[in-house]
């Protein structure tokens, strides 16, 4: 238990990597330990779509495109700037929910199945000494970014996971509240 605890304690959003890839066989793991997530009825919800090297620049692209739909005074400089998001790390790991029908029950318990292998991924990559972060914001929802990955109308983007090896010490622990502020006992 100690050392379960301890990694939940110590594992921190790393948002500086270095442009150095990370091998394949690394970042495959860390898919596998999202997949070992707890998931409600086993529908196996779960799509990833690894983004590295160039091809971050071509979902770059799909993210500034959207910009510039949402915002049509965006300067060209603003939109290089939208573009260079996707090149914060050498990878990124996009964790999508497939849901195969449309009872929000299933719907919710399927999306909360990737966000819990999106938290293992994380703790994965902490154990194995990369530096990950999940990101989320309007990049998610972006039609042109859905299309660029190949959503279907059936699937949700969850978060994009950038890993890349750490650049850096790691953040402090940011504050977290006392169990007694948050937890509410209920015994009888």
């Amino acid at each position: 238990m100690d050392t379960v605890q301890r990694a939940i304690r110590e594992r921190r959003s790393v948002t500086r990597v270095a442009d150095t890839p990370v091998e394949r066989a690394r970042l495959n793991a860390l898919i596998e330990a999202a997949l070992w997530a707890p998931n409600h009825k086993l529908t196996l919800p779960w799509r990833f779509v690894v983004v590295s090297g160039d091809a971050r620049d071509a979902l770059g692209d799909a993210h500034a495109d959207a910009r510039r739909r949402l915002d049509p005074g965006l300067t060209p400089e603003g939109a290089l700037a939208q573009r260079a998001l996707t090149r914060r790390a050498p990878h990124i790991i996009v964790c999508a929910v497939r849901h195969p029908g449309d009872d929000p029950v299933a719907r919710r318990e399927d999306r909360d199945a990737v966000s819990a292998g999106i938290q293992n991924m994380l703790l994965a990559a902490h154990a194995d000494g990369l530096g990950a972060v999940w990101r989320t914001g309007p990049f998610v929802d972006e039609p042109e970014v859905r299309a660029h990955l190949g959503c279907g109308p059936g699937e949700e983007i969850v978060g994009f996971v950038y890993v890349g090896l750490p650049d850096g010490d790691a953040p402090p622990a940011p504050p977290r509240p006392a169990t007694a502020d948050v937890a509410e006992w209920r015994d009888g």
